[in-house]
């Protein structure tokens, strides 16, 4: 699993910067091993969001000395919020499921998922599952109303 290995530190170092990466090696591991039990075990997407998202603010909390304010790459600090840790955690959690098959489980648990308030399985669902077109547009106005269409 290298490919995901490099997409979850590239995704933590644009958020998070490569300071406190170098400070938390652990976090890429921590990550990873949270994000390998969706297919694997029969726990829901939002308690591995929970799981990932309490991960994050620890290692965050404790590497940065409880401030919480971290330097990103481009010499700019930043505070980070518990919001940018949800999206982080939910963006992050993404990656299990986005390499699998299209099948009704998987749409079911992110149907689910997206009720739980997850973007990142709103995104999933419209862009790679057939839904009703009333399916679709409500999930796409809940999108474009939190600003979270790409």
């Amino acid at each position: 699993m290298p490919g995901r290995l490099d997409q979850i530190e590239s995704m933590l170092r644009t958020k998070l910067g490569g300071a406190l990466l170098a400070r938390c090696p652990e976090m890429v591991y921590t990550v990873n091993q949270i994000l390998v039990r969706f297919g694997r075990t029969d726990i829901p997407l939002a308690t591995l969001w929970r799981q990932l998202d309490s991960a994050l603010f620890n290692a965050i909390y404790l590497g940065t000395g409880r401030t919480m304010v971290v330097t990103l790459d481009d010499g700019r600090r930043a505070r980070i919020s518990s919001e940018l840790i949800r999206d982080l955690s939910d963006r992050l959690l993404a990656l299990s499921y986005a390499r699998m098959d299209v099948s009704p489980s998987l749409q079911d648990a992110l149907f689910d998922f997206s009720r739980e308030g997850s973007f990142a399985a709103m995104r999933a669902l419209v862009a790679r599952f057939p839904l009703d077109e009333f399916e679709r547009s409500c999930i796409v106005q809940v999108l474009e109303e939190n600003g979270q269409l790409e």
